[in-house]
């Protein structure tokens, strides 16, 4: 990338609605608000009525209390260790146990997260093969019409596609639920329902999303996710089978689980032939420790991207009064889709920050924001995206220092990190997760194939 040259300070589109930033995402999504108000105000509003006990006793039920909180971790309006802070205030340190299922569950963030950071745009691939006994190619590549259009015929299906593409949430099940539907009863590749999933969730990033997809398709797991009519029964009631049009001439769900997976897979194992992207050592024995906090210079801007969209923001407190910029990466916008709610959402956060707002190309935006002002250095807070890396590497290429300002670590490890399956990372870190000094290793049992990640969408 060539070096530009001082110059006038690029337009600010901050005061701009975002509807006139981007009209024809606003043209094709009619629902321009989501569930959630962005900014750092509605999250602390909704952070002030977190109830972490409730949550460890009735999560499972569509009715049940959930914290709502995943759009503001995901985007980083809250940090995962001041939301853990709130939850352990709801019990005294002899009674962590009470608020242990929803720190645990904030933990699959944190996980996720770090996954992602080794193996970057592998998270689009199948890790594994699809234990189906199916081969990939028996897996249709694009969203059937019908559910899109939420015209299955099927309540409950119809339904939560409503939901996803008018609110922008829906609840941990049935995103389970919905994912099995369409890669084994309509047997669909997962991506397309992770990019269907990303265009429109308030909380969507390819760490959780895709991860879970792989997750209920089997790629990531010793077999696949299924569900049934009295799976459904149990967490949500009647409501849908109660209107269904299915529910005489033939409910798809309400059998076994025997019968599903006779009538839906060739097999629980691989398809001959068939290989996964991921080498298992590639997660082991993933170093960690404390991130270093740089020094501060005076000839520097901020650059705040999507992941830490909040007035805590490292490098905005460390550089209290400077220069900071925000830019709508067009490239990434259109890869996804991002709905026209989404992007209310992003849009809201960035009005509580002191940013000067571009959009375009984000490094040559970026430069061109550091060298209007004479700024040799931009600081920023990390991201586990390798987007976001290639995006630093083309700023150090045009001669520019990038300073990364870590936010506060989730959990610690006094050894390096066993990302392969949760529960062997989450033995690692979770004494530091309850406030308590790591945790020296233990012993380690012999894993079988069956010793998976257990399922999380990531949005407690």
């Amino acid at each position: 990338m060539p070096k530009l040259s001082r110059g006038p300070l690029p337009t600010n589109l901050r005061d701009v609605p975002v509807a006139e930033l981007f009209p024809e995402v606003f043209a094709r999504d009619p629902h321009h608000q989501g569930f959630a108000r962005g900014g750092r105000a509605a999250a602390l509003e909704v952070l002030s009525q977190l109830d972490p006990v409730t949550y460890g006793r009735d999560r499972s039920h569509l009715d049940g209390h959930v914290s709502r909180l995943s759009p503001y971790l995901r985007h980083g309006v809250l940090t995962l260790s001041e939301v853990r802070d709130a939850a352990l205030a709801h019990a005294p340190e002899t009674a962590p146990s009470r608020v242990w299922k929803y720190v645990n569950e904030l933990s699959w963030h944190d996980y996720f997260t770090r996954v992602y950071a080794e193996i970057g745009d592998l998270v689009w691939q199948d890790l594994h093969p699809y234990q189906t006994g199916l081969p990939a190619s028996a897996y249709a590549r694009t969203l059937p019409p019908d559910l899109k259009a939420a015209e299955t015929g099927a309540a409950c299906i119809d339904a939560w596609s409503r939901d996803l593409q008018t609110t922008g949430y829906l609840h941990n099940h049935v995103r389970m639920w919905l994912a099995s539907y369409l890669v084994h009863h309509r047997r669909v590749w997962w991506q397309a329902g992770a990019e269907w999933f990303l265009t429109h969730l308030l909380d969507g990033d390819p760490a959780n999303n895709n991860l879970n997809w792989q997750w209920v398709a089997s790629t990531w797991r010793a077999f696949p996710y299924l569900w049934n009519r009295g799976n459904l029964v149990k967490s949500a009631g009647e409501r849908y089978c109660a209107v269904c049009a299915l529910a005489e001439s033939g409910c798809p769900f309400d059998t076994t689980y025997a019968v599903l997976s006779e009538r839906l897979f060739a097999g629980k194992s691989a398809a001959p032939g068939e290989t996964g992207a991921l080498d298992p050592a590639r997660l082991q024995a993933v170093p960690w420790e404390a991130p270093p906090t740089p020094e501060v210079r005076p000839d520097t801007v901020v650059w705040v991207h999507g992941d830490r969209l909040s007035p805590t923001h490292e490098a905005l407190v460390r550089f209290p009064g400077q220069l900071a910029v925000f830019v709508w990466d067009d490239e990434l916008l259109n890869q996804w889709q991002v709905s026209a709610k989404r992007q209310t959402f992003i849009h809201e956060c960035v009005q509580e920050l002191p940013v000067h707002v571009l959009r375009g190309d984000v490094a040559t935006e970026v430069e061109r924001f550091a060298r209007a002002h004479g700024a040799s250095t931009v600081a920023t807070t990390p991201s586990p995206s390798p987007r976001f890396k290639a995006i630093v590497a083309a700023l150090q290429n045009a001669g520019l220092q990038v300073q990364l300002w870590p936010e506060p670590v989730f959990a610690a490890s006094l050894t390096p990190l066993d990302l392969r399956v949760h529960a062997d990372y989450w033995r690692q870190v979770s004494a530091s997760a309850f406030g308590k000094a790591p945790a020296p290793p233990k012993a380690r049992r012999p894993r079988t194939r069956k010793a998976t990640p257990k399922n999380t969408k990531g949005n407690a």
